[in-house]
């Protein structure tokens, strides 16, 4: 496995063992309520500081800011990028600062807030962005220009981290989900609907690590469900963590409801939290150079709309009677946020069906019987971006499902989708 070695590494202290010291940026806040964001409120009513701890002790990374918080470290580990606000009337903003220290270098500004800024592997940046309609994720390359959109569901959506595969993994209402830098593939991480779960980071083994019900929990490949982090430390954990090595992580803790986060060490398989920050403070973050994700090559066409392929609704989490499924309906959501019906067409019996959809708008699709009676419906909203072709192995089938080795029947009718984009189709 690869790992980095830390500044500063290693301390003996009077006993003779041979301890860790961790160098790590966090956010220092009297006050943190990282999820507030959802319900629109502040997450640091009381003001907050990134601070940079190294060789024993403590500095404030962007001195000059009013406020400062979600950093994130570049991979060569020469560069913090994070949110900030020079004054106090100011909107959250995106800046760049050396980890070194120096004067920040504001890298986007909006009237609206921008926060939770993550490094893409070809130098551009994601990041959530305040709306009318919620905070949504972009995309902005180094020379600045317009950002992209990649996000389309209704709701807010915030970043949690960039996967090694190239994903951008979020959240939103309470779960996880992925996307491509290019807004394409959007798709629930484990579609298991399970616990409320926050603050998501990839660890080096590529398990998913998050905060659920004051816990950790993590997504480990193998399995279709979240494996709680043990044995039980007591006290509240707040995502997300940071990853020193196997057997060390930084994180937020504290030990009481009524008594703020600080950062703690711990050892993810056994052993008590050890505090390391002397006051309150969250969103730790190794100060070191890091594996550097890989690309992702985007496979767009310049197509108006966009296709989806399901090879067989019958692959889902819930067991539909052979046979029974007679048409998918699809809806869109219009001005007002309800849903409206752009079309519907009949299931081939092995469950497959190939539509032709809008794009960059909110969808969601209906399974129904052949009386027309509902059979299963989607809750969430999934999109797709202009010129996408996606492919699905079932309704609903979650991430542990492979489809069966067949053509679809869909396909042996004809290479043409039903076109569904409203107007009566």
């Amino acid at each position: 496995m690869w790992w980095v070695t830390l500044a500063g590494a290693l301390l003996a202290p009077a006993s003779g063992e041979v301890a860790r010291q961790e160098t790590y940026v966090y956010t220092a806040a009297p006050h943190a309520d990282l999820e507030a964001w959802m319900r629109g409120f502040e997450r640091f009513p009381q003001g907050a500081t990134i601070r940079v701890v190294s060789g024993g002790g403590s500095r404030a990374l962007a001195p000059g800011l009013f406020a400062s918080a979600d950093p994130e470290v570049s991979f060569d580990g020469e560069r913090v990028l994070f949110a900030g606000r020079q004054h106090h009337e100011d909107p959250w903003q995106i800046w760049e600062v050396a980890a070194s220290g120096g004067e920040p270098r504001r890298v986007a500004a909006w009237s609206e807030d921008a926060i939770r800024p993550l490094y893409l592997p070809d130098n551009k940046i994601v990041y959530a962005r305040k709306t009318a309609q919620g905070f949504r994720l972009e995309v902005l390359a180094p020379s600045g220009g317009q950002p992209l959109r990649i996000t389309y569901a209704p709701g807010n959506q915030l970043t949690c981290d960039v996967l090694h595969d190239g994903r951008v993994l979020y959240e939103a209402d309470g779960e996880l989900y992925t996307v491509y830098p290019d807004g394409s593939g959007v798709e629930s991480y484990r579609c298991d609907h399970g616990v409320s779960r926050h603050g998501a980071r990839q660890v080096a083994s590529r398990d998913i690590v998050f905060a659920a019900a004051g816990g950790l929990a993590r997504f480990t490949s193998a399995l279709a469900v979240q494996v709680n982090i043990v044995p039980d430390r007591g006290g509240e954990f707040v995502g997300p963590v940071a990853e020193v090595a196997p057997d060390e992580w930084l994180a937020a803790f504290r030990p009481g409801s009524r008594t703020p986060y600080s950062i703690y060490s711990f050892d993810p398989e056994n052993g008590a939290p050890r505090k390391l920050s002397a006051g309150p403070g969250v969103q730790p973050e190794v100060l070191a150079p890091r594996e550097t994700p890989l690309r992702f090559p985007s496979g767009l066409h310049d197509w108006p709309g966009a296709n989806v392929l399901c090879l067989n609704a019958y692959t889902a989490k819930v067991s539909i009677t052979e046979s029974a499924i007679g048409s998918v309906r699809l809806y869109a959501q219009d001005a007002m946020g309800k849903p409206a019906i752009l079309g519907e067409t009949a299931v081939e019996n092995d469950g497959s069906f190939f539509l032709h959809v809008p794009s960059e708008r909110p969808l969601r699709m209906e399974l129904r019987d052949r009386s027309g009676r509902m059979i299963q419906a989607e809750k969430g909203w999934f999109w797709m971006r202009s010129g996408e072709q996606r492919v699905c192995v079932g309704c609903h089938a979650g991430p542990g499902r492979a489809p069966d080795n067949a053509v679809p029947k869909v396909l042996l009718r004809g290479d043409v989708p039903v076109k569904m984009t409203g107007g009566g189709d």
